[in-house]
């Protein structure tokens, strides 16, 4: 008797099957909401195996946003593992373990590897996924998420004395001159998402049912810009917290770093929110410039995973991984 489940990739008009089945599964989302996603994400690409049964339509999904890196210097494209689920009828359908490690399987055969539009790894933070993983599926745990944060105090933070010569400032989207600050940046690391114009717009001024405020610093003299900056008020591990959750900024740029913390914690105090919290890896010289400004340190429940493909150290990954909150769908 032949199997009535196919494992195979996403194909256009599989969005609606795969919306109900995400929306069975997790808090509903729109088709414009997968559409921006997924479909208009800055890689041009689809990386989504899907179970689909001659029935049932589709019972069960593994998905990754493919997003653009810089590896060493070398463009490559990784995918963060999101939106994972078998409808509960299917969890035990097909060889062991289960439908959901054969998707996942399919989708590493297929996606992971070296090709131009092939994963140089996965990563993500699972928590419901965490030990099937492990067994079966490669994830290895890189880092513990240690979020930094600033306690709200009363009549709030108190005003942070700002460089003269520069000025922080709201933008409805950031500009072609984040693709240069993209390219200053860019040598000091040896891994980080592609920070430029088009992913940081897509990422937050695009995004669809979530808000976020995007601040650019710049040079009053010359219009130079210096760095940049997103915002959002969010319940994420606490109710109303106000979240830095992305920056690009040299490591070393302490008036830049003064002027953005400065606005952040204006708007922390504007927004009446409960805290001020960001993210940087424990090696990133950022994470200790924020304890100086004040910051202290929070261990949250999330850890970071990755599952490689083209390199195994997962050493490499600890150790020069440039990453922000927003590097993640969580926030």
């Amino acid at each position: 008797m032949s199997d009535p489940v196919t494992i195979r990739p996403f194909r256009p008009g599989d969005e609606t099957g795969l919306l109900a089945g995400h929306n069975a599964t997790f808090p509903p989302r729109s088709l414009a909401h997968w559409q921006w996603k997924f479909r208009d994400n800055p890689t041009g690409v689809v990386h989504t195996m899907v179970a689909d049964h001659v029935e049932h339509g589709i019972v069960g999904a593994y998905v990754t946003i493919p997003a653009r890196f810089l590896i060493e210097g070398t463009p490559r494209i990784a995918g963060q593992c999101v939106d994972l689920y078998v409808l509960p009828d299917w969890r035990r359908h097909g060889p062991r373990p289960g439908l959901f490690v054969n998707l996942a399987l399919a989708h590493y055969e297929l996606w992971g590897g070296r090709g131009s539009e092939q994963n140089s790894f996965h990563y993500g933070w699972p928590i419901a996924t965490w030990r099937i993983g492990q067994k079966y599926l490669r994830y290895e745990i890189v880092r513990d998420w240690d979020l930094l944060f600033r306690e709200m105090v009363p009549g709030g933070l108190p005003v942070r004395a700002e460089p003269g010569d520069l000025v922080a400032r709201s933008v409805p989207r950031f500009s072609a001159d984040t693709d240069r600050l993209w390219e200053e940046f860019a040598p000091s690391t040896q891994l980080a998402t592609i920070r430029d114009a088009r992913y940081l717009n897509w990422r937050y001024a695009d995004a669809h049912d979530a808000t976020y405020e995007l601040f650019e610093c710049r040079e009053r003299a010359t219009n130079r810009l210096r760095g940049v900056m997103v915002l959002r008020l969010s319940d994420f591990l606490f109710p109303k917290t106000c979240f830095i959750v992305d920056w690009l900024a040299a490591a070393d740029d302490l008036d830049t770093t003064t002027a953005l913390v400065a606005v952040a914690e204006e708007r922390a105090n504007a927004l009446g929110a409960n805290a001020l919290a960001t993210l940087f890896q424990h090696r990133d010289p950022r994470f200790l410039r924020f304890q100086r400004m004040g910051f202290l340190v929070y261990g949250s429940e999330y850890f970071q995973v990755v599952i490689p493909f083209d390199r195994q150290e997962t050493h490499f990954y600890r150790e020069n991984w440039y990453h922000t909150l927003g590097d993640s769908d969580l926030v």
